[in-house]
């Protein structure tokens, strides 16, 4: 991992999710490239709000560089205010600057400024092809690192995909849990079971790992019990399963799961 990407609106998630790729880039020497992304309203002064729109970007971007050059005044930094919509500022940042990873908060401010941040968070997921790490407020990197790896039966194949996570828990001193919701464990195939728990043993050699299997017809649900219930600090999930990322940040959770904030989430392309 050598340039974590960070996309800002200036909000208190937005810092938040800074600190987190802060804590990423310490452990791993890593470079951090924080953008804003304005785009004027359209109006017949299109032209004089684009200069302000953009000279307040540069501003409070420099605000967001003084802050961590005092904070971590060893890791390089580099800031960016773009022109254009945030999908758009990712994408390119991704193709542009060589990045490794995005890390971003998954509810923005207001404003002008602020109103890309947020909602956009799912819908960027499904447009870019290196990892995410959408972190909520409150949500921190810990030593002793607990993550779940959302799984079925098929989708350990790609052993590459999981070098992210895998570099994450051995610098974090973590574990795994390997977490697969069924609506029937009894309709599971024995020979498919222990085909999955040798690939999971094989593929998590070296590194402390359980396998849970969770029986309901909500995965949504299921699975954010299991991260409430077992702390977990960090959950993968891989591109097939974006769905899941798209209704867990635009659903109502229910009201036990509401007085927890949701983990950070790793999202994977396989």
């Amino acid at each position: 991992m050598k340039k974590i990407l960070v996309p800002t609106d200036f909000s208190k998630t937005a810092d938040n999710a800074i600190q987190y790729a802060l804590a990423l880039a310490e452990k791993f020497s890593a470079e951090i490239m924080v953008v804003n992304a304005y785009v004027p309203s359209g109006t017949s002064v299109m032209i004089d709000l684009t200069d302000i729109l953009k000279l307040e970007s540069e501003r409070d971007l420099r605000i967001v560089e003084e802050k961590i050059k005092k904070t971590n005044p060893n890791i390089k930094l580099t800031t960016l205010a773009f022109e254009g919509d945030l999908t758009h500022a990712i994408k390119s940042c991704v193709k542009e600057e060589s990045v490794d990873i995005i890390v971003m908060g998954t509810t923005g401010g207001s404003g002008l400024k602020a109103k890309f941040m947020g909602s956009n968070t799912a819908s960027i997921i499904q447009k870019i092809k290196v990892p995410l790490i959408a972190v909520p407020d409150g949500g921190t990197l810990n030593e002793e690192l607990k993550v779940a790896i959302s799984t079925d039966l098929h989708n350990l194949k790609n052993t590459e995909v999981f070098d992210f996570p895998k570099q994450i828990v051995k610098a974090h001193s973590g574990m795994f849990y390997i977490v697969n919701v069924t609506e029937d464990l009894g309709k599971i195939d024995p020979v498919d079971f222990i085909d999955h728990a040798a690939d999971v043993d094989e593929l998590f050699t070296g590194f402390e790992h359980t396998f849970k299997f969770l029986e309901g017809d909500d995965y949504e649900r299921e699975i954010l019990e299991f991260i409430t219930i077992h702390n977990i600090d960090l959950l993968v999930v891989v591109s097939r399963k974006r769905n899941f990322v798209n209704r867990l940040f635009h659903k109502s959770i229910s009201k036990q799961l509401t007085m927890h904030s949701p983990v950070p989430i790793l999202v994977l392309t396989d």
